[in-house]
């Protein structure tokens, strides 16, 4: 599991307890352990809880990848139906989302339909660009790479399907 810093890695039984209670309040997950992906979003432990919160409300309703970062860490690929468990920034597991829909796009065409499922905050590219520009140079900078108008991005659609915090 790669998760950037400054994020903290969860426990594999808070995982596994976390999955549990979320296959017993929705018995139709199929939580196989490849299909299951940990992640951190967000720029820090307020911006994470902001982020649930626009999840919760239906208003941020996907994220993003980068193909450079998957390459060099072994990180899967984003696929359809792939479920994503989202920590907060010490590790704990807040809420499963299910990918619906994953598309690519390259950054220096970045458009609003590309950004749309992004939460209302940040959702302009005129904010979204320079926002993550800044986030994703701080997370390639370890592999000596920066953003650049040719970087290609994928953009997973997901629904949220449990709320292990309510």
């Amino acid at each position: 599991m790669y998760l950037p810093a400054p994020a903290i890695a969860p426990s594999a039984e808070s995982i596994q307890a976390f999955c549990a209670r979320a296959q017993q309040a929705k018995p139709s997950l199929e939580l196989i352990a490849d299909n299951v992906e940990v992640r951190w979003i967000g720029l820090d432990a307020d911006s994470t809880l902001q982020i649930f919160e626009l999840i919760r409300a239906g208003d941020k309703r996907g994220t993003f990848t980068l193909p450079w970062i998957v390459e060099r860490t072994g990180s899967p690929v984003p696929a359809v139906g792939r479920l994503l468990v989202l920590i907060d920034m010490s590790g704990k597991p807040v809420l499963l989302t299910r990918v619906v829909r994953v598309d690519s796009a390259i950054f220096g065409a970045v458009r609003a339909e590309h950004t749309v499922i992004d939460g209302s905050p940040v959702r302009d590219p005129a904010t979204w660009v320079p926002l993550h520009t800044l986030y994703w140079n701080n997370h390639l900078q370890p592999f000596g790479l920066e953003v650049s108008p040719d970087m290609p991005f994928w953009i997973e659609e997901f629904e949220l399907v449990y709320d292990g915090g309510n």
